[in-house]
Formats: C-alpha cells, sequence, structure tokens
C-alpha cells in the first residue's frame, strides 16, 4: 500500500483475510475439520469432559474419547432434517429436532424411541421445533421455537409439561437457548431485548430487561453463558454482561455491526465468543466476562452455530462441518524476529495511547495507520524510514469514539493488522 489513500475495499479485504488473524492463536494451533464427519451444515454440539456430541441433519455423531473417534448414529425418525439440540446424561442420547420433538437412545444413537409424551399444545406444532437442551437437576428443559419452555423429570416415568407462562403473553414464544448456572436457568428468547431467568421452586420465569428500561424492539438475546463469575448474553446488538443474570446489565459493543448469531463457550473462567456477521465469523474471547474481548480471528463466508470445549480443544459446530483447534491460556502477540509483524505493546482496551510494536525485516519505508470496521481511515497515518528490526510507536487514541478498530502496518507491499479496542 503506498503513500495514497488506501481503498477501502481493499483495507476490508485485508482485515478480514489478513490482519485481525495475526492477533489470534499462534500458527500452531490453527482450525482443522474433522474428517469424521460430514463437510456440511451443523446445529448443535454439546462436551462434557471426554465425551462430545454433534448433531447434524439426519445424524448425532458421538464421541467417547475427546475426538479421537467418532460413531455415527441411526436416523432418529423418517423425515427429520435437523438435530438441534443434544445432551448425554448417565448414558442417556437425547436429541432435539426440528419439528418431529425428542428422541433418546440407550446405545448412543444404534437405535432411537420417541420421547414425546406431553410435548403438545403448540401453535402449528411448534412444540415439536425443539431448539436446546438444559438439564437443570433431574429435569430435561427444552426450548421451541414457536411454543415456549417445557420440561420433562428424568427421574420416573412422567411426561412433558409447559414449563412458564411468560413466553407467549410478551412476544417471546421463540426460544433461541437455554443456558444453566449453578442452579439459574437463562432462556434467550424474543426480540424485545428480554432475557428470562429462572431458579429451581420458582413458579415461573422472571423477565430481566437488558437495557435495564424496559421493552427495546428489535434487540433480540440469541445465548448466554455462565463464566462462573457472571452472566454473558450474545444479541444481535452486542454483548451483555451482569454479575446475577439479572438488572443492571451492561452493554459491550464488538464494533462489528449488526449481528446474525452470537454463541459462546466457557473454558473455566475463560470465555470463547463466536460473532457471526454478515460476511465472516469473528472468534474472539474474554477473561472479564464479556467487558473486553481479545484475541480476534476472521473466518471469512463462515457461520459457526456453536462452540464447545473439550480437553484442550475448542470446537466450532459451523455450516461446512465440524473444526476445532488447540486452546491455551491466552497471550499478548508478540513480534517475530526478521519478519514484518506488528503486536500490541500496551494494555488492551486502550485509552488515550494505543502502543504498538512493529519489527521491520529490512531498512524500509513503513505507514502505520488506523481504520474501523468498514475500511474507514481514522486518523493520521504514521510514515517514516525505520532500520531492520524492532521498534515502537504510541498512537493518540483521543479522538477516537468507543470501538473495535485496525492498526495496518504497510511496508515493501506487505501488510500487517493488529486489533485494538478503544475504551474512554
Amino acid at each position: 500500500m503506498g503513500p495514497g489513500t488506501p481503498d477501502r475495499r481493499l483495507v476490508w479485504f485485508t482485515l478480514m483475510t489478513l490482519g485481525i488473524t495475526a492477533n489470534a492463536a499462534p500458527a500452531a494451533a490453527q482450525w482443522s475439520r474433522v474428517e469424521a464427519l460430514p463437510g456440511t451444515e451443523l446445529f448443535s454440539i454439546w462436551a462434557n469432559g471426554d465425551t462430545i456430541a454433534v448433531g447434524a441433519d439426519t445424524a448425532v455423531f458421538v464421541s467417547t474419547n475427546g475426538g479421537a473417534n467418532w460413531s455415527r448414529s441411526a436416523r432418529p425418525v423418517t423425515g427429520v432434517t435437523s438435530i438441534q439440540a443434544v445432551r448425554i446424561r448417565n448414558g442417556r442420547l437425547y436429541a432435539g429436532t426440528f419439528g418431529q420433538g425428542a428422541f433418546i437412545s440407550d446405545d448412543l444413537g444404534a437405535t432411537w424411541s420417541a420421547f414425546n409424551d406431553g410435548l403438545v399444545g403448540g401453535i402449528l406444532d411448534s412444540q415439536l421445533d425443539l431448539v436446546d437442551f438444559a438439564i437443570q437437576g433431574s429435569n430435561l428443559i427444552a426450548g421451541t421455537a414457536g411454543a415456549g419452555v417445557y420440561a420433562r423429570d428424568l427421574g420416573g416415568p412422567g411426561s412433558w409439561h409447559t414449563f412458564g407462562d411468560v413466553f407467549e403473553p410478551n412476544q417471546a414464544p421463540n426460544v433461541n437457548s437455554l443456558a444453566l448456572g449453578g442452579t439459574r436457568l437463562i432462556a434467550s428468547a424474543g426480540a424485545n431485548g428480554m432475557v428470562f431467568r429462572r431458579d429451581p421452586g420458582d413458579a415461573d420465569w422472571t423477565i430481566s430487561n437488558l437495557d435495564n428500561v424496559g421493552i427495546h424492539a428489535g434487540l433480540s438475546a440469541m445465548s448466554a453463558v455462565w463464566s462462573g463469575t457472571g452472566w454473558v448474553v450474545g444479541t444481535n446488538l452486542g454483548v451483555f454482561h451482569s454479575v446475577a443474570g439479572q438488572e443492571p446489565w451492561t452493554r459491550v459493543d464488538p464494533g462489528l455491526g449488526s449481528l446474525n448469531w452470537v454463541t459462546f463457550a466457557p473454558q473455566g473462567h475463560h470465555l470463547f465468543g463466536a460473532f457471526n456477521t454478515p460476511l465472516a465469523a469473528v472468534m474472539e474471547e474474554s477473561d472479564d466476562d464479556g467487558a473486553t474481548w481479545q484475541n480476534a480471528e476472521v473466518l471469512p463466508s463462515v457461520f459457526v452455530k456453536q462452540l464447545a470445549v473439550s480437553g484442550n480443544d475448542l470446537y466450532a459446530a459451523r455450516g461446512d462441518g465440524l473444526w476445532r483447534r488447540q486452546i491455551g491460556t491466552a497471550s499478548v502477540a508478540a513480534v517475530t524476529p526478521g519478519q514484518l509483524s506488528l503486536a500490541l505493546a500496551g494494555p488492551q482496551p486502550c485509552r488515550d495511547l494505543a502502543r504498538l510494536r512493529f519489527e521491520l525485516p529490512e531498512a524500509e519505508a513503513a505507514t502505520i495507520e488506523v481504520f474501523d470496521v468498514l475500511g474507514r481511515s481514522m486518523g493520521d497515518r504514521v510514515t517514516g524510514w525505520w532500520s531492520a528490526g524492532p521498534h515502537e510507536v504510541a498512537l493518540d487514541a483521543r479522538r477516537l469514539s468507543p470501538g473495535v478498530y485496525a492498526a495496518l502496518l504497510s511496508a515493501g507491499g506487505r501488510r500487517e493488522v493488529v486489533r485494538l479496542v478503544h475504551v474512554q
């Protein structure tokens, strides 16, 4: 990129395909597709220790040894096209389908039995459109796309029953996901800026407004996760976090525009998030209950439905199959001696100054410029002639609005990018 004004399309392409991954996982921890599963759309994934279950279109894939080997189940029912929810409890495999309800297997999917007793009452049989499972005590909880939430006691011969009456009156019968933290259950439902919480013994769900005021039309809670110290909710308008899963909520804008889908997976107190935009899935990590996100990695033309952690692997159920990469303790990226590279040299997020460290393989002219996520230049460029080796600069960030930016290093026709998060 020369000394003139960069082409915004070229900047955007660079951010999507080159730059943001420069501050992501190290090269040894790249994504690889799990070849034992088809390279087609997957709808759900669940993991507990070395046991992993993945819902595909007509089958569930199960591994009991941390992903080393996989078995494919029989088709739960004729006509099934998506298995949206999977769980394993006490050796029994549960599958929630979209359109035919729930099925169980005592031999990890070799044979199936219908598990729909009492699953009635939805408009146009929407109670059979299962989208997620959670297990609270001895109860299997099921979220539906149109009929709210149902529950069934797994400790006896009972049947399904409606589990709460607040969803339909609050225009929230479409449940996107369920999440359990301790004993508290959170349902992400509807598109009016609400989540619903329920503790054991509660007569019904309690509404919590993400904007701390009331109805927020167009704000849709998509998923939630408990980090061990707080709750994080992903929405189409960013991330909300709260200590107790209720007001007050604090909003965090990842700077990616309107989001199509958000999903999380915890590794202890460390969170992994997949933020799906119209162009790509952006993978990020947080150590502070979603208040800040780091180590952005862009996956162009990818949609991530769900994430799960098993051992030292992060799994992504995507539109093109099951993918995994090794994970470890998040670390600040470092420059690579002898190669063109760029890394943060100061804290993230930044406030007044953004300190950057860069390496030049040879003496040459170099430029550093900051762009927003749309590829627009956001301030004066730092341009000069530097010797080969490491260098450090400080950028004035006081004129930037809070949000996510990219610092682009250009030298000799090559480019490196690092992600910046600015707060006031």
